[in-house]
């Protein structure tokens, strides 16, 4: 009996062992580390209680489901995503365990919603390729604004500068960011141009800021990322086409940490690859497959003050969420 006892307690603590994956994985010193996934609303949200679901089933209230999480933004307590194949808006509440969905904006529906962010003042703007217009709402779906609808052939990455009170939108078709005003909607200035040269962009997608200002551009087709200063300027590139760990096949979503690491996603590789801010390789994170920490052609990713990693895992119909342990700090 001591004997089976003790053969317990090694395969219970084995199991431990084996839920947590970080990587890189043992012996080395673990920088990120998977936290959970959301597949669906139910994963997330309070269960309702029996009188609330007899009243959507009387009323025919229709939930929309997860189907292909593409572009997110996390503020606060919120996290905000796109989906395209729901053709909606999802509004995750960590605090209250609640979703809204938005897939109206006033009398617009929304036909390919590709990005969304926040200004400070809670107004929401979501990109919709399909429609060339980049909408601005709020959590009810309200129509406040649209912004491009005759200058932005395609938008679609989206990043906002609350302290400087711009917007940045990418026009993938046209090969430029465009930059306007988040109080009136004018244009300040416009980046880039169609090319293969420094500040030249083919099929741009996903943007980000650092805690800089500083711009990051997906430039998809150049498979490279490319690096603005808080005005523009051109500062560096890094990347290059191939399907080996530290090149690119097909870049899509960024973000950055808050130590400066870059991190980019991509769809051919199925994999998430982390780069210091000289654009040197430090880590891949994933493969392609279903399991934990794997992805089928993952899009956007969001990284939140506090280092929490959201992956947009588009093709298995969820959510991934990581954690970056700075200093390697594990839990």
């Amino acid at each position: 009996m001591r004997y089976m006892f003790i053969l317990f307690i090694m395969l219970t603590v084995s199991l431990k062992a084996e839920e947590r994956l970080v990587w890189p994985p043992p012996p080395d010193t673990p920088k990120v580390q998977f936290i959970r996934e959301i597949k669906k609303i139910e994963d997330f949200e309070e269960d309702k209680g029996f009188f609330s679901r007899f009243l959507d089933i009387v009323f025919g209230k229709k939930k929309k489901i997860m189907v292909k999480p593409f572009g997110s933004y996390i503020k606060g307590n919120k996290l905000y995503f796109t989906d395209t194949g729901s053709k909606a808006v999802f509004i995750f509440d960590f605090k209250r365990k609640s979703v809204k969905i938005i897939d109206h904006i006033g009398d617009y529906a929304l036909s390919s919603p590709i990005d969304v962010v926040v200004d400070s003042k809670g107004r929401i703007y979501i990109s919709d390729s399909v429609l060339g217009t980049v909408f601005i709402t709020n959590e009810d779906g309200d129509f406040l604004g649209k912004i491009g609808s005759t200058t932005i052939i395609r938008p679609t990455g989206l990043a906002v500068d609350n302290k400087r009170n711009r917007l940045f939108i990418t026009d993938t078709v046209g090969g430029k960011i465009y930059v306007v005003s988040l109080k009136d909607g004018k244009l300040i200035m416009k980046i880039g141009k169609l090319g293969t040269g420094k500040g030249e962009f083919n099929r741009p997608t996903f943007i980000t800021l650092d805690r800089k200002g500083n711009l990051y551009v997906v430039d998809s087709m150049n498979a490279r990322i490319q690096i603005f200063d808080k005005n523009g300027v051109f500062l560096r590139m890094f990347g290059e086409r191939g399907t080996v760990i530290g090149t690119f096949a097909n870049p899509r979503g960024i973000a950055v940490d808050s130590d400066g690491n870059i991190y980019v996603s991509d769809t051919l590789l199925s994999a998430v690859q982390v780069f210091d801010p000289k654009g040197r390789l430090l880590l891949v994170i994933g493969n392609y497959g279903t399991g934990k920490g794997q992805f089928a052609y993952p899009a956007d990713i969001s990284i939140s003050k506090d280092n929490y990693i959201f992956v947009s895992d588009s093709y298995n119909m969820r959510i991934q969420v990581l954690r970056y342990l700075k200093g390697g700090a594990g839990q």
